[in-house]
């Protein structure tokens, strides 16, 4: 691929920061409106504080994410707010490799996924696997909505969910926690940290689960197995200012497929699923560098047919990545590079592929009139497909401003432009009913957004308009009949508002009514595309939003929030699931009680009921679910 070397001396990009809810101890009254202190996140690369981006970027710690009762992070980052969630099966489990996903801002598959900063999606789909991440094993999530591809490259076209993981500690301490549940529900784990490294295990169970999925249309249905989901993880400093964080996780599941009426015989499959990721981090105030890697292995055996193959389906990564921050003039700037060879080996489907994505990068901010900060920045980003593809280069520039109103109010904006480029199931799947096209190019367009971020005792706010607008849209050409085909479509856009919000009213009181707060996360946006035909449609809902009421005080902390999800793509309907959480002192630990779907209501988490739809089916959500447990740390 002839490689040009990007003269990138301007352009922008800053982010990063927060909806900071402070972590609240026992015995303290929880303040989530105001943090006692500057929010800083590591989104942008550095350590920035949320006053001087121009992003709206938010911040979850590991006690609000368990505060919302759920059992993985992805199940957590959902009931916060402000994404439209999507599965194909309970609690997120991945069905034949077709996974969770949580789209921003009603843009499909733009989200990108880190881990302490390194990409863990597979190139094969898209896939991360946010189910099987413990939230015993997070420290926090950092979450940046609009453009990213300055800052990170490909796939990160309307934002990015940064995991961050746990910190070794000087001190040792001990945690131990047991979870019991109808459906069979068990959610058991242990961690220890020791001066310099931190070990964790857990283990988590959901019996059987009947009509997940129904086929309207060509009248079947699926049933879940009873699946056993382990995970571990270690994080350990090595020496100073150099670290090593590893994640692994297996599970297994199976999944079966009924007739109406025994109409056909039924298929079953066996699945199991394992996920590693880990990686080597140095990291000073100045400079960054990191060595990282992830391997999946997805095997699915369909035992009620002994003539069908087994499906062996690997998806790996290994990459690194340095940055340099140093300040000349009156500016700041950083400025890095990166290399990723993404790699899949699907056995059935198109064997062995992989790719090559390596990129310089250069960001560069100034203050003027100790109130406006103005940042810029750009990635010169080059992709060798090396499989027989289309390579790709791109020039990505961003732009930020921020303005400093007050000690209570700024005023932010900014623009960039963002890609992703195709998956290798986009490029080279193949089979009867399905093919895929390796002269695909990538999706591209511009972010804009600006907004508003303000801060009192009782008062935390953040609201932002965004206009996201893309072109060559991939889509499946159903015009030609089968095999269908994919190929490079129309336009697609998203246009809206974004909010988060938290309160609280009773400020001024004393006693258990100062420990109330009020929050609310959420977006409005109008996502549309254009088909084949070159017509419009919707390709996420309209409205997502999270209202909750919480009490964060000794000895008792509850949490009471209702998901809403509305005018939704694909005749989906729209639902209002209310949840509850609470953790009381009791002895030397902490009783949990959590009821999901509080009132039992049929929650559809994926599909298409469209009138003209080939095949009229839906995914379903677990009904209540109630959890009670222990929580003990020494």
């Amino acid at each position: 691929m002839e490689r040009r070397t990007g003269i990138f001396w301007l352009w922008i990009f800053v982010l990063t920061l927060t909806w900071g809810v402070t972590d609240v101890g026992w015995g303290e009254t929880a303040e989530r409106a105001l943090p006692i202190s500057p929010i800083t996140v590591t989104a942008e690369r550095f350590p920035v504080e949320e006053k001087e981006s121009p992003r709206f970027v938010t911040v979850v710690s590991s006690e609000e994410l368990k505060e919302t009762g759920a059992a993985t992070v992805v199940d957590a980052l959902q009931r916060l707010g402000g994404f439209s969630y999507r599965a194909l099966a309970p609690l997120g489990i991945s069905h034949g490799g077709m996974n969770s996903t949580l789209s921003i801002r009603g843009i499909k598959d733009g989200e990108l996924v880190l881990i302490n900063g390194s990409p863990i999606q597979g190139a094969a789909g898209h896939a991360y696997d946010l189910d099987t991440i413990p939230l015993d094993q997070i420290d926090r999530v950092e979450i940046l909505k609009g453009a990213a591809s300055t800052l990170y490259g490909a796939d990160a076209m309307s934002g990015v969910i940064n995991i961050i993981t746990k910190e070794t500690r000087p001190e040792t301490a001990f945690t131990g926690t047991v979870q019991l549940g109808n459906e069979s529900y068990h959610n058991h784990s242990l961690s220890a940290s020791l001066p310099g490294v931190n070990v964790g295990f857990q283990y988590q169970h959901l019996g059987g689960q009947k009509g997940i999925s129904r086929s309207f249309s060509q009248k079947y249905r699926y049933d879940l197995d009873p699946t056993d989901r382990y995970a571990w993880n270690l994080n350990a400093r090595l020496v100073e200012h150099l670290h090593l964080d590893y994640l692994g996780a297996y599970y297994t599941t199976g999944f079966q497929k009924h007739y109406d009426g025994d109409a056909k015989p039924y298929e079953g499959t066996d699945q199991d699923y394992a996920k590693n990721f880990v990686n080597f981090r140095y990291e000073t105030r100045s400079f960054r560098a990191k060595v990282f890697g992830t391997y999946d292995e997805m095997r699915r055996d369909e035992y009620s047919d002994p003539d069908e193959p087994m499906d062996e389906n690997k998806n790996y990564n290994v990459g690194m990545e340095t940055d340099y921050r140093f300040s000349l003039s009156g500016w700041e700037f950083n400025m890095g590079a990166d290399w990723i060879y993404r790699g899949a080996d699907y056995n059935n489907q198109y064997g062995r592929r992989h790719r090559n994505d390596y990129a310089l990068f250069f960001q560069a901010k100034k203050r003027f009139m100790k109130r406006l900060t103005a940042t810029v920045g750009a990635r010169e980003q080059f992709i060798d497909a090396a499989s027989g593809a289309s390579d790709s280069d791109r020039f990505l520039p961003s732009f930020g401003l921020t303005f400093a109103c007050s000690d209570r109010l700024s005023l932010f904006a900014n623009a960039g432009k963002a890609f992703r480029a195709p998956t290798f199931n986009n490029l080279y799947y193949e089979s009867s009913f399905l093919k895929g096209n390796p002269e695909l190019g990538p999706e591209e367009g511009w972010t804009y957004e600006a907004g508003v971020k303000y801060d009192i005792p009782a008062l935390r706010l953040r609201l932002a308009a965004f206009h996201m607008a893309y072109t060559d849209k991939i889509e499946i050409d159903r015009s030609r009949g089968y095999p269908l085909t994919y190929f490079n479509a129309g336009d697609y856009q998203s246009t809206g508002i974004e909010w988060s919000i938290g309160v609280n009213p009773f400020l001024a009181l004393s006693g258990w009514a100062q420990a109330l707060s009020v929050y609310t996360n959420g977006y409005w946006a109008d996502p549309v595309a254009e088909d084949a035909s070159g017509v419009d449609y919707r390709t996420g809902p309209k409205f997502q939003a999270t209202v909750g009421l919480e009490h964060l005080s000794e000895p008792l902390v509850w949490d009471l929030n209702c998901q809403v999800l509305s005018s939704r793509e694909r005749n989906l309907e729209s639902h209002a699931v209310v949840n509850f959480y609470s953790k009381w002192k009791l002895g030397k630990g902490f009783l949990t009680i959590g009821v999901d779907n509080l009132f039992d209501q049929e929650v559809q988490i994926s599909g298409d009921l469209s009138e003209d739809a080939s095949n009229r089916y839906v995914y379903y959500e677990v009904g209540r679910l109630v959890k009670v447990g222990y929580e003990i740390r020494f």
